[in-house]
């Protein structure tokens, strides 16, 4: 994707509001794609960190995860919810059932299941403070939500 994007880079206006008059719909599919693939290489860093997994190279690593995405899907979901038009409902067809096993890649990757599951096991002797304990508990319960604990068959 070229920096023409107007997502692809964080916005320098007041409160880090998206360059609306800069966007059109043809931005929002490749800052998609691209904002997809990003996270996925960040998910990845995450599982191939070596040692055990730490609040910091993991929690706190998939929070910081998907920003360019973040960014992409905020403008885009405001934008088609109050202002429609038939291309935003076409970019809207291609997009939720790929966000959908995007979503569904991560949630439901063993690995990382494993590193926050440790982490959720150990929460009593990891010294989180109350935000940070909360956080855990938080991706723990939404990734057994999802089935991540679930094996193939089941």
């Amino acid at each position: 994707m070229t920096n023409a994007n107007p997502f692809a880079q964080r916005s320098t206006l007041e409160y880090e509001l998206p360059p609306f008059a800069q966007i059109t719909e043809e931005h929002y599919l490749p800052a998609f794609y691209e904002g997809c693939a990003e996270q996925l290489a960040e998910v990845q860093a995450i599982l191939d960190t070596p040692g055990a997994a730490t609040f910091e190279n993991t929690i706190v690593a998939l929070e910081k995860s998907g920003q360019y995405l973040g960014r992409m899907l905020r403008v885009f979901y405001n934008k088609s919810s109050s202002d429609t038009n038939d291309a935003l409902d076409a970019i809207d067809q291609e997009i939720a059932p790929k966000l959908a096993a995007h979503q569904d890649a991560i949630a439901l990757n063993p690995v990382l299941f494993k590193r926050i599951k440790d982490l959720y096991d150990a929460r009593e002797s990891l010294g989180l403070n109350s935000e940070d304990a909360w956080l855990l508990e938080r991706y723990y319960k939404d990734l057994i939500h999802k089935g991540a604990h679930l094996t193939e068959s089941q």
